[in-house]
């Protein structure tokens, strides 16, 4: 987890729960199972993902998971016509 979030430190933030600790955000977020990988933007779930994963499919899972709640920018075209 530390190589994930230096490596994309300018992309996405990393950040661990210790559940033992924290019951409550354990109960609030319903983890049920660890590791449990949750994807928030801007607060919300985007999405859960529950089991061990190789790095790089982890990376894609939060990759395409930002790129399902982020709007592209516009393009100059775009930008022309309206």
């Amino acid at each position: 987890m530390s190589q994930i979030s230096l490596e994309y430190r300018n992309v996405f933030v990393v950040a661990k729960l210790d559940v033992n600790y924290n019951p409550e955000k354990t109960a609030e977020y319903r983890i049920r199972g660890t590791p449990t990988f949750i994807l928030f933007y801007n607060g919300e779930i985007v999405t859960t993902t529950v089991g061990f994963m190789q790095k790089e499919t982890l990376v894609e899972k939060v990759l395409e998971g930002l790129v399902s709640v982020i709007e592209p920018p516009l393009t100059q075209q775009q930008a022309d016509s309206e």
